[in-house]
C-alpha cells in the first residue's frame, strides 16, 4: 500500500499498545461527557437510565462499526429525533404549549451563551434525550481507526455543555487532553511510532495543562490544578446570577446597599431558587405564559416602597411578592421578581407596591395538602445525593405535628436550636445539606434555609429557597438602611389557598449580634460607606419587633416571619427538646443515647479529597513534564551546567583532567564539539583558541602521559579553566526553530 494506511473496520480487535491508548482517550473523552449529563441526572433524576442507554449506544457502536458511514449518520439522527420527541413527550403542559419553532431557536440560542442544562424544567429528560447519538458516533468512528470525526463529534458534544456552563474547568480540561491523546496515539499506531514521538505528545500535553491554569474556556472558573477554594467570596450573599453555590467561609460587608422608605418593616427579597443540585440553587426557566407577577391567592395587604441604591447593584430588592414597578428599566424573573436591565448606579431609585400576605395563623394550619400539580413537580425536587437520613430526621423532628404549618415550625425551631451561627465554615465536601445536618456543628443562613428546605420536601411539603436582605437598620417610622452584612437567605413555604409564607430558621439573635460587631469594627476602623440618612447617630427605637418574636402566642395574628405556635400545641414539647429530658438522638434516629455515631467527622478542620480530576490533570502534567525532560535532554542538561562550575577534586591528575573535561565542555557549546579522530591540539587549532585553553591542554597531556603532574599544576588547570568558564559558559540562545527540530527528530 506503499506505507499508507486505509480505514477499515479490525473485526478482530488487534492489541497495538498505541490503538489501546487511543481507545483509552476516546473513553476519557466520552466520559467527561457522560460526567456532565450525570451531574444534571443526578439532581433530578434519571441516574438508573443513564447507565445503561450509554452503554447501549457504545454497544451499538460495536456491533455496527461495519456499517457504511452515511447509514451510521442515518441511524445517530434517527435516535436524536427519536430522544428529542420523548423530551416533548413528558414537557409540561404550559412548556408544550408554548413551543413553537421561534421559541427552539430562542432556547438554542440561550444554551449557547451560558444558559445551564439545569435550568430546564425537564433537564433529565432533555439530557437523557440528546446524549446516546454523540455516543454512538464517537465510538463507531473510534472503533474503525477514524480518530478525527470521533474526537470532533465528542469535542462538539463537551464544547456544547462548556457553552452552557455545566462543564467545569477540570472536566473540560481532561476532555480537550483525551480529545488531544485520541489524535496523538492514532497517529503514531499508523506511523508505527517511536518512543521519542510518544514523549513529544506528552509534553506537548502537559503544555496544554500549563496554558489551561491560566487561560480558560469555561466561565468562571479558575485553575483546574487547583481543587475549589474554601471561602466563598465576600460582600453579599445576593447575586444575580440564575446559579447560587453554597458553602465556605464568607465575610460580609458593612457598607450601606441601599436605603429603603416603605409603610412597614419586611424581609427585602432578590432571588428566589427552586431546583437544588446538592451544592447550590438554580433558578429554572419558566413558559413566557407564566412570567408574570407571582400575585399570592390568598388575602393580602399593599406595601409601598421606595428603594435608593447607595452602590451599584445588580437586583431589585422589594417585600414579597411585588406586583407593580416603576422608576428604571427591569425585566421579571421566572418566579416574578424584579430585576434591572443593566444595574443600578448609585442614587438611582426605584418604587415597587407589593402584594404582602395577610393570612392568620388559624388559616395557615387549616390551608391542608390539596397542592397543585406545578407546585408539587417543581418544588419537592431534591438530587439523588440526598440521604435518606435527612427524611428520617425530619420525620423524628415533625412526629408530633399534625399540619404542614406545624411542621415547617417543628424544622425551624429545631435548627435555630441545635445548630450554632457562624460564618466561618469549612467547605462542605459532597451534599451541603447532608453534611450541615450530621457532621457540622455551624453555618450560617445559607446553610439554615438549605437544609429547611430540603427538609420539608423530604415530608411532601413545597418549599424554596430565597434570598435577599433582612430589614437592616430602622432610623425612622418609615424608612431603613440595608447593609451588606444584612443579605441573607430563608425559606419560603407554599400554603393552598394562601401562597407562599416566609420561614427563617437562622437565630436571629446570634445573626444579629454577628453583624451588629461588623458594623461597628468598621465605623471604629473610620470606614467609608457604612452609614446612611442618619444612621450613624439614628436613637429610632421600633415600638414592635415581629420579625424577632422567638415564641408567639398569638393565635390569630398574622404570620410576618418567625411568629410560631406555642409547644403546647405541637404536641407538648419538640422532639429531642433539651428542656424535657428526651434522650432520643434525632440527628440520627437509628442511634441510641449512649454516644454520637461513629466514623463520623466533627465538621471542623477536615481535609476535603482532592477530585479525580485534579488528580488526572496532575498525572498528566507531571507525565509529561517527565517526558519532556527526557527528550529534550533538559535532566542532563541541568546537570552540565551545575558540574561546569564546580571545582574537581581527586588527586593532582584527576584535578587536572577534570579541569580540561569541563573547558572542553564550554568551548564545545561556543564553537562546536571535537569531532571523532580529531586530536586535542587539532581541534583547538580548528576553534582559533586562545593560549589559556592551549596552555590548559599541555597541563594535561604531561598528567596523562608523563605521569608528573602536582598540587601546582593542579592549581594552575584549575584557575584556567575557571576562565575559560567564565568567559564562554554562559548558555547560548537556541531559535525555536531549532527546538521544533529537535522534537521531531
Amino acid at each position: 500500500m506503499n506505507g499508507t494506511r486505509s480505514v477499515s473496520v479490525d473485526a478482530d480487535f488487534p492489541i497495538r499498545p498505541y490503538r489501546v491508548a487511543a481507545l483509552a482517550c476516546v473513553a476519557a473523552l466520552t466520559l467527561s461527557v457522560v460526567a456532565v449529563v450525570y451531574h444534571v441526572v443526578s439532581v433530578v433524576g434519571g441516574v438508573s437510565v443513564l447507565v445503561p442507554l450509554v452503554a447501549g449506544a457504545v454497544g451499538l457502536a460495536v456491533v455496527m462499526r461495519a456499517l457504511p458511514e452515511r447509514v451510521a449518520a442515518g441511524l445517530a439522527v434517527v435516535m436524536f429525533v427519536a430522544g428529542l420527541a420523548v423530551y416533548v413527550a413528558v414537557m409540561p403542559d404550559a412548556y408544550a404549549a408554548a413551543l413553537s419553532a421561534n421559541s427552539v431557536f430562542r432556547d438554542t440560542i440561550a444554551l449557547l451563551t451560558g444558559f445551564s442544562v439545569l435550568r430546564m424544567t425537564e433537564a433529565g429528560a432533555w439530557s437523557l434525550a440528546v446524549i446516546p447519538g454523540p455516543v454512538f458516533l464517537t465510538w463507531y468512528f473510534a472503533l474503525r481507526g477514524n480518530y478525527a470525526p470521533s474526537v470532533a463529534i465528542g469535542g462538539f458534544t463537551l464544547g456544547f455543555f462548556v457553552l452552557t456552563g455545566d462543564s467545569g474547568t477540570v472536566g473540560t480540561l481532561v476532555g480537550v487532553l483525551a480529545a488531544f491523546g485520541a489524535l496523538g496515539f492514532g497517529r503514531l499506531d499508523v506511523h508505527r511510532a517511536r518512543r521519542r514521538q510518544v514523549e513529544v505528545l506528552a509534553a506537548v500535553l502537559a503544555v496544554a495543562v500549563l496554558a489551561s491554569a491560566t487561560v480558560s474556556a469555561v466561565p468562571g472558573s479558575g485553575s483546574p490544578l487547583v481543587p475549589p477554594s474554601a471561602t466563598a467570596p465576600g460582600g453579599s450573599l445576593v447575586v444575580a446570577g440564575e446559579r447560587v453555590g453554597v458553602g465556605g467561609s464568607i465575610s460580609l460587608s458593612p457598607k450601606v446597599q441601599f436605603v429603603v422608605e416603605a409603610d412597614e418593616e419586611a424581609y427585602w427579597r432578590a432571588g428566589v431558587y427552586d431546583r437544588f443540585t446538592g451544592q447550590g440553587w438554580v433558578r429554572t426557566s419558566a413558559p413566557s405564559a407564566d412570567s408574570g407577577y407571582d400575585r399570592p391567592p390568598g388575602p393580602t395587604k399593599r406595601v409601598r416602597q421606595r428603594v435608593t441604591a447607595k452602590r451599584s447593584l445588580g437586583v431589585m430588592p422589594a417585600a414579597a411578592a411585588p406586583i407593580d414597578v416603576s422608576g428604571e428599566d427591569y425585566e421579571l424573573t421566572a418566579f416574578g421578581n424584579p430585576q434591572p436591565s443593566g444595574s443600578l448606579g448609585e442614587g438611582e431609585s426605584y418604587s415597587v407596591v407589593s402584594a404582602v400576605s395577610d393570612a392568620t395563623v388559624p388559616t395557615l394550619q387549616r390551608a391542608g395538602t390539596k397542592y397543585p400539580d406545578d407546585i408539587t413537580s417543581r418544588y419537592l425536587q431534591l438530587p439523588e445525593s440526598t440521604s435518606k437520613r435527612v427524611g428520617a430526621l425530619t420525620a423524628n423532628i415533625t412526629s408530633g405535628a399534625e399540619t404542614p404549618y406545624q411542621k415547617a415550625n417543628a424544622i425551624e425551631s429545631w435548627l435555630e436550636t441545635h445548630k450554632s451561627y457562624s460564618l466561618s465554615v469549612p467547605r462542605p465536601d459532597g451534599n451541603i445539606v447532608n453534611q450541615f445536618l450530621f457532621e457540622q456543628t455551624k453555618g450560617y443562613c445559607v446553610y439554615y434555609a438549605s437544609a429547611m428546605t430540603t427538609m420539608l420536601r423530604t415530608q411532601g411539603i413545597p418549599a424554596r429557597y430565597v434570598v435577599g436582605y433582612t430589614p437592616g437598620q430602622q432610623v425612622s417610622d418609615d424608612e431603613w438602611v440595608v447593609r451588606g452584612v444584612d443579605s441573607h437567605a430563608w425559606v419560603e413555604v407554599y400554603f393552598p389557598d394562601v401562597g407562599w409564607v416566609r420561614f427563617d430558621p437562622t437565630p436571629g439573635s446570634v445573626r444579629q449580634t454577628t453583624e451588629d460587631q461588623v458594623v461597628e469594627d468598621a465605623r471604629s476602623r473610620g470606614v467609608d460607606g457604612v452609614d446612611a440618612a442618619g444612621s450613624a447617630d439614628s436613637t429610632y427605637t421600633p415600638t414592635t419587633t415581629t420579625t424577632t418574636t422567638p415564641e408567639d402566642d398569638d393565635r390569630t395574628g398574622t404570620r410576618n416571619g418567625t411568629v410560631r405556635l406555642p409547644r403546647d400545641a405541637l404536641g407538648g414539647h419538640l422532639p429531642n427538646d433539651p428542656t424535657t429530658g428526651n434522650a432520643s438522638n434525632v440527628t440520627d434516629p437509628a442511634v441510641g443515647a449512649g454516644g454520637p455515631e461513629t466514623g463520623g467527622s466533627d465538621g471542623n478542620g477536615v481535609v476535603p479529597d482532592v477530585p479525580p480530576e485534579t488528580v488526572a490533570v496532575w498525572t498528566v502534567l507531571v507525565g509529561g513534564m517527565l517526558a519532556g525532560i527526557h527528550r529534550f535532554g533538559l535532566a542532563k542538561r541541568a546537570y552540565r551546567v551545575l558540574w561546569v562550575h564546580t571545582t574537581p577534586r581527586g588527586t593532582p591528575a584527576e584535578r587536572v583532567t577534570g579541569a580540561f573535561d569541563r573547558a572542553e565542555y564550554v568551548l564545545a557549546r561556543h564553537h562546536r564539539p571535537r569531532r571523532n579522530g580529531e586530536t586535542i591540539t587539532e581541534y583547538l587549532d580548528a576553534i582559533r583558541a586562545d593560549r589559556r585553553a592551549t596552555e590548559l591542554a599541555a597541563i594535561r597531556e604531561r598528567a596523562v602521559y608523563a605521569d608528573d603532574t602536582g598540587d601546582e599544576d593542579a592549581a594552575r588547570a584549575t584557575e584556567l579553566a575557571a576562565a575559560i568558564v567564565s568567559e564562554y559558559g554562559r548558555l547560548p540562545r537556541i531559535h525555536p526553530s531549532t527546538v521544533f527540530n529537535r522534537a521531531l527528530s
